[in-house]
């Protein structure tokens, strides 16, 4: 079996909200998100959330799976699977029943004990 990226294995494809866009609100639904933009609100995704690099997402965040590239303040809680990237800045506790954390990423916040935590180094670079 080979171990794949969670974003490799979706099967719809994302809404996404792009760079320039702010969203103030609850961010709710059934599908795969990609976030570039702003957001100050909290999240309960049915599908897969990908924080961009250059996001700033303030307010908590859960979802089926959840892969951060950007910056977040607030709770991150993930169903099945949270990635954390290296170029990711949590201020925020992190929960999931599996956690890979990426060498070079911050997190300030407590990780659930409950989590199965893997530490990485990223070999790809896209």
């Amino acid at each position: 079996m080979s171990r794949r990226r969670s974003l490799d294995q979706l099967s719809k494809l994302p809404t996404i909200l792009g760079h320039e866009v702010e969203h103030v609100g609850t961010l709710v639904g059934p599908d795969n998100y990609v976030v570039h933009g702003r957001v100050q609100g909290d999240s309960d995704i049915d599908g897969a959330l990908l924080i961009g690099p250059d996001c700033q997402w303030v307010g908590n965040i859960v979802a089926d799976t959840v892969i951060i590239k950007g910056q977040v303040e607030g709770n991150v809680h993930a169903r099945f699977k949270l990635e954390v990237r290296p170029s990711a800045r949590i201020t925020g506790n992190l929960s999931s029943p599996l956690i890979a954390i990426a060498e070079g990423a911050v997190v300030k916040g407590n990780i659930s004990p409950d989590s199965l935590l893997t530490r990485y180094t990223e070999r790809r670079h896209h």
